[in-house]
């Protein structure tokens, strides 16, 4: 299974890239978090708008997608864009247009998307499979992709964020959970979640401990067994 896995998707930085679809996603972005804790009181330099930029370059480089899906919660804000965090949006988005067709799947944080661009979605299919957020659920859907929660798994005391793939966990289809995208959201710990624990509606339905945690570092992929097998051996 750990092979065909990898047959049919890469885990780079962040972003799942489906082959045979050419299409690359991200979710979590959080543009504005930066803002956010300027505002709470941190008084050093974040680089937010940088880091995201070169984060999405090296993807570009890597993959040449034709399509690239930001995932939902692309900014941090519910309520309000302030100007420096629309100017890092266009920027970011600019980029991407200029290699490939990008789309905007709506988030929970995300009810001030439509101000700023036209054309979002709350969820986009692309053959087999299904890209949501990840709040709300679907009563159809192929293959899931989605966000949302922010897994992180922890390791002789270090945390990595991870991917979490499971294997027909949602009404019999597969499912690939993102982590988020911008390296300043603090992530949730998954060796000992429950289903009860996900922000998800869809994911509460879930047996966690079918969920295999999928993490990339230095760029090898390592893929986990599932976590109740974890937990066994941990």
């Amino acid at each position: 299974m750990e092979a065909e896995l990898l047959e049919r998707f890469d885990f780079f930085s962040g972003a799942l890239y489906i082959r045979e679809k050419k299409l690359c996603v991200v979710s979590d972005i959080h543009i504005g978090l930066e803002e956010t804790l300027y505002a709470q009181g941190l008084h050093f330099p974040l680089r937010e708008g940088a880091t995201l930029l070169d984060r999405f370059e090296a993807i570009l480089e890597r993959f040449s997608p034709e399509i690239f899906v930001l995932d939902g919660d692309i900014f941090h804000s519910f309520d309000r864009i302030a100007r420096s965090v629309q100017k890092k949006f266009v920027t970011i988005v600019e980029r991407l247009r200029a290699e490939c067709e990008v789309v905007f799947v709506r988030g929970s944080h995300d009810t001030m998307l439509p101000s700023v661009m036209a054309g979002s979605v709350e969820r986009y299919d692309a053959g087999e499979y299904t890209v949501i957020h990840g709040d709300q659920t679907f009563p159809d859907h192929g293959f899931l992709v989605m966000g949302h929660d922010h897994p992180v798994i922890e390791i002789e005391l270090q945390r990595f964020p991870c991917f979490l793939y499971g294997q027909g966990v949602v009404n019999g289809k597969d499912l690939i959970m993102m982590p988020a995208f911008n390296p300043l959201s603090p992530g949730v710990i998954i060796n000992y979640a429950k289903g009860r624990d996900f922000l998800s509606p869809l994911l509460r339905r879930v047996d966690a401990g079918r969920l295999q945690p999928v993490v990339e570092v230095d760029r090898e992929v390592v893929i986990f067994p599932p976590l109740a097998e974890m937990r066994r051996l941990m």
